[in-house]
């Protein structure tokens, strides 16, 4: 494989990895498969890869569906995440979950929208030899701030359907700090009913994978004042951070298991934030304590999924209990900040890259790479558009990585961006054939 020096798009130097001279090489041209997933998220938590208008009567919807279908098959594309459980809902017709809100202009719960989205676009999908895995967000009640709409949690519940479990189960839902509406983690209640869901999806409906993204405990704090008695019955000897870890390993834990016990093989698919744990080395270099001997190379305090949304997704890779594992590497190669006149680097996809390969080398998971289609801008690094080419190039230095998935799908028909625009054609160039999952 021939390969080439990476010269950075906004600095006069070849880009190099985290704390080190060695530089990035990308390989010069793409090699097609046979057999790797190419994938795209089609999100519809706030209507992000739709209008209500869209769903406004069945004919409608379908047509839509099967455009988002026919458009995935023009760029060669074999996957769909399909956001199917956005905030405590369903995007199918379920006996547990009521129908979102999303799919009208009301936003009101409960609509039948006329037809089943989901049994719908597996269909049209199967046409196309196209997979869709069917993506749920676990503990999501409410994505507004309820600040913002001048409502309390209570007002907020009011408004939700009868069939809602966090309106009937009013003492198992948390506020966050943003006035936000979560299910309890630390609940069992809440853990049987989420295997009750996806295993209704799972027996329901010809997917290939239920998909869980990254948003276990929030991104911000929240307050639950009876926490500590709950960690004191559930797991006593535990810190308050190891007994959250604990709760959201249950869950999955627990949704391995169901999923194993039903006749439809159905994989159970982990998108997480991109840094699972600082390595420890950054810190010790500036005097610090945190981090972990085997994380990944790049600026100590940034974000963790281990540490903020108390995600241990390399205890669930290691475990068995997922098949496989998408992190969202939404950094570009040379990614940076500015301070006191000097170029401090950040987060480098090219490291992020290399430490997951590795992981999923070890634990013998799947790993396809989540790709930033959202961030094509008209200046600094994003106005590249062979920022994610020559990143889809670099993937396959890494026999690992077997799949690559965009965010989202709005990013394949949107007509700005220029960069975005100019990406997509090269993205055709580089993936002239269709080609198998495995």
């Amino acid at each position: 494989m021939k390969t080439q020096k990476l010269k950075s798009f906004t600095r006069d130097e070849y880009v190099s990895y985290y704390g080190s001279k060695k530089t990035v090489n990308v390989p010069t041209l793409y090699r097609e498969v046979e057999t790797e997933v190419r994938g795209v998220w089609f999100s519809t938590v706030d209507n992000i890869d739709f209008k209500a208008e869209d769903f406004a009567t069945p004919e409608s919807g379908k047509k839509f569906l099967k455009e988002v279908i026919d458009k995935c098959y023009e760029y060669k594309l074999n996957t769909v995440i399909f956001q199917v459980r956005p905030t405590n809902d369903a995007l199918y017709e379920s006996d547990i979950n009521p129908w979102s809100k999303f799919l009208n202009k009301e936003r009101k719960e409960g609509i039948n929208p006329g037809f089943d989205p989901l049994k719908y676009f597996i269909a049209e999908a199967k046409k196309k030899k196209i997979e869709v895995h069917a993506w749920i967000n676990p503990y999501r009640v409410s994505h507004e701030q309820l600040d913002k709409i001048n409502m309390t949690k209570d007002q907020y519940l009011n408004t939700l359907d009868d069939k809602n479990f966090a309106k009937n189960h009013r003492d198992l839902v948390l506020e966050t700090s943003l006035h936000k509406l979560i299910l309890d983690p630390a609940s069992l209640k809440v853990q049987d009913y989420l295997v009750e869901t996806i295993l209704e999806i799972a027996k329901k409906y010809d997917v290939k994978a239920i998909h869980i993204d990254d948003y276990f405990y929030p991104y911000e704090k929240f307050v639950d004042d009876a926490e500590k008695q709950k960690r004191d019955v559930l797991q006593p000897t535990l810190k308050i951070d190891d007994f959250r870890r604990y709760n959201v390993n249950e869950m999955i834990r627990k949704l391995h298991i169901a999923l194993g016990t039903i006749q439809n093989d159905v994989q159970l698919g982990i998108s997480p934030f991109s840094i699972y744990r600082t390595n420890s080395k950054w810190f010790q270099k500036e005097g610090k304590e945190g981090g972990w001997r085997k994380g990944s190379d790049n600026m100590c305090g940034v974000l963790e999924g281990y540490e903020t949304l108390y995600c241990d997704v390399y205890k669930w890779m290691k475990e068995g209990w997922i098949n496989y594992c998408v992190p969202q590497i939404y950094f570009e190669f040379d990614y940076y900040m500015e301070k006191d006149g000097k170029m401090i680097d950040k987060v480098k996809y090219a490291d992020m890259v290399k430490w997951w390969a590795e992981v999923a080398r070890e634990t013998h998971t799947s790993l396809y790479i989540g790709q930033a289609l959202y961030k094509y801008s008209d200046k600094g690094a994003w106005s590249n558009s062979e920022e994610i080419i020559n990143q889809l190039k670099f993937n396959q230095t890494y026999s690992a990585v077997t799949g690559n998935i965009f965010f989202t799908y709005k990013n394949l028909v949107a007509d700005k961006p220029a960069s975005l625009v100019e990406a997509r054609r090269l993205l055709k160039e580089l993936w002239k054939k269709q080609t198998k999952t495995k």
